[in-house]
């Protein structure tokens, strides 16, 4: 159609989806690296309050650096872009970038870093691709058009995983050991003067977590109208 083909034309869209997939690619498979197969956060970082939140993994300094500078570039970039600049999405990069900074100037939240950083964005590799069918459709049969077909099922499982089951899981425990190094007075301790850091840590956390709730409600809704024919 002329509306499908005026969609095409936009090599901005095109641009943006593949610069946001190689960010999103990288954190998503060192997050998932780390955190399942080598395994790091628990055989680097000592399985206590202050391991998690004080210690040092490099793989997560990586993680908070790549999320950081990409979260900056989505920011800006999805200014100029109408379907990307809304109100919502730019509160999500603004919200991720800042926790990415944190964890980069404070070195704090390396366990955590790696999954809300990291396995969280599994999910996301495969909402690049479903996002380039929806802005460049594929012919019907074509091989791409099989592959969304996979990435479809993927993404919805992956996102109730990752950023619903796990997220509130992880974000328990976050909580437990954010409370406890604030009330023992080892926050201070250990990062003076930084622990004001730890209560945005909390806000965001919840925040963060209550938009991954929203977002999937909007999924549910879009399977079952697809389920629904």
């Amino acid at each position: 159609t002329s509306s499908n083909q005026n969609i095409c034309a936009r090599p901005d869209l095109f641009a943006f989806q593949i610069g946001s997939g190689i960010a999103i690619a990288y954190c998503g498979v060192m997050g998932f690296v780390t955190w399942h197969v080598t395994q790091s956060v628990y055989s680097k970082l000592p399985s206590t309050p202050e391991g998690r939140l004080f210690g040092y993994l490099r793989e997560s300094e990586n993680l908070a650096a790549a999320n950081f500078t990409f979260q900056l570039w989505d920011f800006f970039v999805s200014l100029a872009i109408p379907e990307h600049a809304t109100p919502v999405l730019l509160l999500h990069h603004a919200a991720a970038a800042l926790v990415s900074w944190f964890s980069l100037s404070f070195q704090v939240l390396h366990y955590y870093g790696v999954f809300f950083l990291g396995c969280s964005e599994v999910s996301s590799v495969f909402l690049v691709f479903i996002d380039l069918a929806r802005y460049f459709p594929p012919s019907a049969g074509s091989p791409f058009d099989r592959f969304i077909s996979v990435c479809q099922p993927a993404f919805f499982v992956t996102f109730g995983w990752y950023r619903i089951v796990l997220w509130w899981k992880v974000s328990f425990l976050l909580w437990k050991d954010i409370l406890y190094v604030l009330r023992s007075g080892r926050a201070e301790e250990l990062r003076p003067g930084k622990s004001f850091c730890l209560y945005i840590y909390l806000f965001l956390n919840v925040a963060l977590g209550l938009l991954q709730v929203f977002w999937f409600g909007i999924i549910l809704q879009e399977a079952h109208k697809v389920l629904s024919g």
